[in-house]
């Protein structure tokens, strides 16, 4: 009697398929819930409109998606996404993402 069952061994070319399977169908996914993410970012940043800055701290001047943020910040660095003139291009793009001026 054989308990232990031993794994099923897969060639490389079906990891290889399996790999490729997975990165397109999580960017898949991922643009498919993508105006889901803004939605809720909307209105998060629609809530935030009436608050006052937080000492030390300031006011929320842009609402991004996490996963667009870690996105353009891979792309460009973190110090262009802080940077005033991404905010103001930002704020410019997506105003509805935007609950106070700079």
């Amino acid at each position: 009697m054989q308990i232990i069952i031993p794994p099923k061994q897969f060639s490389e070319g079906d990891i290889g398929k399996a790999m490729q399977r997975e990165l397109r169908e999580g960017l898949e996914f991922k643009k498919a819930t993508e105006k889901v993410r803004v939605r809720e970012a909307q209105e998060y940043a629609k809530g935030i409109e009436r608050h006052k800055a937080v000492k030390g701290l300031g006011r929320c001047v842009a609402v991004i998606p996490d996963w667009e943020y870690h996105r353009i910040r891979q792309k460009y660095g973190r110090q262009e996404i802080h940077s005033k003139e991404f905010l103001k291009y930002f704020q410019k793009k997506f105003p509805s993402l935007a609950p106070h001026k700079l």
